[in-house]
């Protein structure tokens, strides 16, 4: 399946973390979220991405995420996070519909713009930590603490029918040998372009 991050999994390690051994087999490359834009949750330094006609937000295209992998990523993102299909665009243009972990509510954004950056110099070790306790309570591969709502399981089960029923973002940067893109190339950090 195809998934397009816009925040914390932007970065290269928590994104290592969460994926175990299937990261080595993701295919990562940048793409641009259409009509929406990134904040700062109001109680946390975590993004939320709002909708906002015209607004264009950097982010990476993950392909090949699978069935177990999206239900670690649905129980990452929490409750307050279901898949949703978005309009995304890769480098050369082409218009995309992956499935990106989107907000129940606008509630929770605040109007300071969010900034990968600033996440991994002050957040990131207390999420690492976090993850790093929940890795170790794990039953059969998956979370035993399973905080996926019932609309992100439904959602995640509909993607894996739909199967990989999207064109491949960025199919020149796997032909001319460009390595993909990592989290702290420059221009991600930046809350929205």
């Amino acid at each position: 399946m195809l998934f397009f991050f816009y925040g914390t999994l932007m970065d290269d390690e928590l994104r290592g973390a969460l994926a175990g051994a299937k990261d080595a087999t993701l295919r990562i490359t940048p793409g641009t979220l259409l009509n929406h834009r990134r904040c700062r949750a109001r109680f946390g330094n975590y993004p939320v991405v709002i909708p906002q006609p015209g607004g264009r937000l950097s982010g990476l295209f993950v392909e090949g995420v699978d069935a177990h992998l999206a239900l670690w990523i649905a129980h990452y993102e929490g409750p307050g996070y279901v898949p949703a299909r978005v309009s995304a665009v890769d480098h050369a243009g082409q218009r995309l519909r992956p499935w990106a972990f989107m907000p129940l509510t606008r509630q929770d954004a605040s109007r300071e713009p969010w900034d990968l950056q600033a996440w991994q110099r002050h957040d990131k070790p207390a999420v690492r930590r976090l993850m790093q306790n929940w890795l170790l309570h794990v039953d059969g591969g998956r979370p035993l603490a399973l905080d996926a709502p019932w609309l992100s399981r439904r959602r995640l089960w509909a993607a894996v029918r739909l199967g990989n029923d999207q064109p491949r973002p960025n199919p020149h940067l796997g032909l001319t040998g460009c390595s993909p893109i990592h989290a702290d190339d420059e221009g991600l950090g930046a809350a929205a372009e």
